[in-house]
Parts: structure tokens; sequence; C-alpha cells
């Protein structure tokens, strides 16, 4: 989930919040796929070049434009 808040209006509480959701989102991510033992996940992972940067030239990124304070 993308968070449609403008960084430049948060407060420091705001961004410590939305910061410490995604840690917990990822953490949560990575115990669950760890309790599954989802081999096919780590398989697929060894497949992929060891730095990202080195993926396919066709990757476009695309930024959600947030709303003024």
């Amino acid at each position: 989930m993308i968070s449609t808040t403008d960084p430049e209006c948060m407060t420091s509480d705001d961004r410590r919040r939305e910061v410490a959701s995604i840690l917990a989102r990822g953490l949560l991510r990575y115990v669950r796929l760890a309790k599954t033992g989802d081999s096919a996940i780590s398989q697929e992972a060894r497949k992929k070049p060891r730095n990202s940067l080195d993926g396919s030239a066709k990757t476009r990124l695309s930024v959600a434009q947030r709303p003024a304070c």
C-alpha cells in the first residue's frame, strides 16, 4: 500500500509510524515464508542476478502523484 500523504506535510511521528509499518510488513512476510518453507521462492531467488540493477532493461519506474498539503 502506498501512502498518499506528502512527506513534506508529515510530522516526524507520522514518518516513524510509516517506516515502522513498512518494516513490520516485511518482517511478517519473511516469517510467513520461513514457516511455510516455500522452496519454490528460494529456488526462484537463486535464478535472479545477485545485483538487482543488472535486471532487464525493460524495467520502468512508475511514481504516483501525491496530493498537496
